[in-house]
């Protein structure tokens, strides 16, 4: 046997290959038996055809005489004395078949060969007699009569062809029945050997090596490094064990050397873990605060206090990232020498420009932002201040003694400093978030006092021209009832100007009936002489105030421009739903203007309307023509609605 698992290997599917070869002849011979034995049936049932040809050749000889019904009597009868002579000797010459040869193995079948033998002396018997025919005279009752006998003989012979080919059958399905059952048995029991040796052979040679390996592991994993590793097997697994013995001996020196680290990684992990504490502590004090400069102080006095240095400074990037500005420091005075810094061509640049902090132990080394005196870079650590992919700046330590940080103090300033970034930059957003908040209070201001007072105001002083003009025509009580509409109007503004006041200082979400509001607002305008026609197509019982209030502060701007420019003798003013969105509708029969014009100097409605609609997520549209009115629709998205 070969010494190694591969030669084993190839030894063991070289003998399946070989038996799958040995099958394969079997059954290449059975079948080529079975294929004889059909040609044997084959020239059974020729004979039949050929006794029934001669029976018709012999019947019509008798009536016409011709010698073409003779000779195919003759070679009838010549082809059936060959097949009888080839199924009972074996191989022959058949014209009849395609290749004209046919060989088929000599019988020893008793049976089958005793059927023969009585076919052969019925065959004599018939032979005789058709030649006892073609020498008789023509039209003689000997003629007739032995017509008569050649039919009966012709008959019995074909009986004893049928059993004949039973006999064929039978034994050629016997032979067939007993080649499967052999070769079947024969593959099984072979393959069953085959597979039982490869058993065996894998279990020597793998298996058992390898649970011998498994032991010796399980004993490594239990912390014993004593035992070796001695493996008896293929060549293969002795190079295994040998690697595995080196292994071992690697882990058996190691040993003494991982109990040697262990006490000085524990110091380590426990000053490590004093410092990262420090520095979460340090981490939640610098980001609870919001303002910048605090924060950078913040930053500046722990930067300090955890790093044991006698100087920190942070210095920011100007906006056209050239230069460092000095903006929070904690130390001596003496410390700074100087407020700003060029940061092209520097060795700053370089450190801006890396991800981690640089240490510098000696004179040689650049101070951090380059403002530092002499007395405190003997030892310094200087990190960028990084949000994202942007630098801001530079946050440095000093001590006036050399060598006094090692990598872990770069390593934790490096971390100081990513806490700091993100600490100075969440100031920074605030700050700006608060700059947005105001101006965008200072636009909602305007747009109310817009919207509001303005109206208002445009509203009366349309209303004093009028009654102005009815005093000058002595229309006298028309006059007070226009005055005693715009007392009412005042004390209408009052109470909104109050409501405005009390909205600016209470921010809670109130519902308003949008159908209500809209329908009190076109009511102002009807009052003032403006023929305005309303509509509600869809009831908005629930709506929140904010949507209330732009969506009736939009319609009121629409119906002041109506009155001012549009001359018109008709409004409509329409509130509806539309796929699955809110829209209100402004039109008017005026004179219509040119939409595609900007607004006047000084003017800033539609523009107005266009901020509240988008302040509500909505959108304005606006659709006039000169001499065929306008319409204005503003239309929102149901969001924060009740239906």
């Amino acid at each position: 046997m070969p010494q190694n698992i591969q030669g084993r290997l190839k030894l063991f599917f070289g003998a399946f290959v070989a038996l799958v070869v040995i099958s394969e002849g079997a059954l290449y011979l059975d079948l080529e038996a079975q294929r004889q034995d059909a040609q044997a049936l084959d020239l059974v049932g020729r004979q039949r055809t050929l006794i029934q040809q001669m029976t018709r050749h012999a019947t019509q000889w008798s009536n016409s005489r011709q010698n073409d019904e003779l000779a195919n009597l003759r070679a009838a009868e010549a082809t059936f004395d060959l097949t009888l002579f080839t199924l009972r000797e074996g191989g022959g010459n058949a014209s009849y078949l395609f290749n004209g040869v046919i060989l088929i193995s000599t019988t020893r079948d008793p049976k089958i060969l005793a059927e023969l033998g009585v076919a052969s002396q019925m065959w004599k018997d018939l032979r005789a007699t058709l030649g006892t025919l073609a020498n008789s005279a023509s039209g003689s009752s000997d003629a007739t009569a032995l017509l008569q006998i050649i039919q009966n003989q012709s008959a019995v012979l074909l009986q004893q062809t049928d059993k004949v080919m039973g006999a064929y059958q039978s034994a050629a399905t016997e032979k067939a029945t007993r080649s499967r059952i052999i070769i079947q048995i024969g593959f099984v029991t072979s393959a069953t050997l085959l597979l039982a040796f490869g058993g065996w052979a894998i279990n020597r040679s793998v298996i058992s090596p390898l649970k011998q390996l498994q032991r010796v592991t399980e004993r490594i994993g239990e912390n014993d490094f004593d035992t070796q590793a001695q493996i008896e097997g293929p060549r293969e697994m002795r190079l295994l064990a040998q690697s595995f013995e080196t292994m071992r001996n690697n882990l058996l020196a190691s040993k003494t050397e991982m109990a040697e680290l262990a006490e000085s990684l524990e110091r380590r992990v426990a000053q490590r873990t004093r410092e990262l504490e420090a520095l979460n502590e340090v981490s939640r004090e610098i980001a609870s605060h919001l303002d910048v400069q605090h924060v950078l102080d913040l930053v500046t006095e722990k930067t300090r206090s955890l790093l044991d240095g006698e100087v920190a400074a942070l210095c920011l990037m100007d906006e056209n990232d050239k230069w460092l500005n000095l903006q929070s420091v904690n130390g001596p005075k003496e410390s700074i020498i100087g407020k700003r810094v060029e940061v092209a061509g520097s060795s700053t640049d370089a450190i801006l420009h890396g991800t981690q902090a640089q240490l510098c132990n000696g004179k040689k080394c650049l101070s951090g932002c380059g403002i530092l005196s002499d007395d405190y870079i003997a030892s310094h650590i200087i990190a960028p201040l990084q949000v994202g992919d942007c630098v801001v700046g530079a946050l440095c330590v000093g001590l006036p003694e050399q060598n006094r940080y090692s990598n872990e103090s770069s390593s934790l300033l490096t971390k100081l400093a990513s806490v700091a970034a993100i600490a100075l930059d969440n100031a920074r957003l605030y700050a700006q978030a608060e700059r947005v908040a105001t101006l965008e209070e200072r636009r909602r201001v305007a747009a109310e006092m817009h919207d509001g007072l303005g109206q208002t105001l445009s509203y009366l002083g349309l209303s004093t021209e009028q009654a102005m003009e009815f005093l000058a025509n002595g229309q006298s009580k028309i006059a007070l009832e226009r005055l005693q509409k715009m007392r009412n109007v005042i004390e209408k503004t009052t109470g909104e100007v109050r409501r405005a006041i009390n909205n600016l200082m209470d921010e809670a979400p109130l519902a308003f009936d949008l159908s209500v509001r809209l329908h009190s607002a076109v009511d102002e305008f009807t009052a003032n002489g403006l023929s305005v026609t309303w509509q509600a197509e869809a009831d908005v019982a629930d709506c929140p105030r904010q949507v209330a209030e732009q969506v009736v502060n939009v319609a009121r701007e629409a119906l002041n421009n109506v009155v001012r420019h549009a001359q018109a003798r008709e409004v409509k003013v329409k509130m509806g739903k539309m796929d699955s969105q809110y829209f209100m509708a402004v039109e008017d029969d005026g004179q219509g203007f040119d939409s595609s014009q900007a607004e006047p100097q000084g003017h800033f409605g539609l523009q107005i309307m266009q901020a509240r609609a988008t302040h509500i997520g909505g959108r304005v549209q606006i659709e006039s023509t000169q001499g065929c009115g306008t319409r204005v629709t503003l239309v929102w998205p149901p969001v924060g609605i009740g239906e």
